[in-house]
């Protein structure tokens, strides 16, 4: 399956925007920071299109999925 990922903040190094990603059907959302070569725990949040998706989410062929780190701040 095909799918497009945007990684924001430290985790854009991963992967190229507008690059698709080839995948494994019947991946979940939760596989794909071990798929780009950074840490589960980098990836705080994921979106399909504009919505808040679960990690175990099954992504499906054409999906276009967005990984945020964790945020911090004052």
């Amino acid at each position: 399956m095909k799918i497009n990922v945007t990684c924001f903040g430290h985790l854009a190094v991963f992967h190229v925007i507008g690059q698709s990603l080839e995948i494994e059907k019947g991946t979940v959302a939760d596989e794909l920071p071990n798929i780009l070569g950074f840490s589960k725990k980098d990836a705080a949040m994921f979106f399909v299109g504009e919505r808040r998706v679960d990690p175990d989410y099954v992504i499906t062929n054409g999906d276009i999925i967005k990984i945020f780190p964790p945020i911090t701040g004052g």
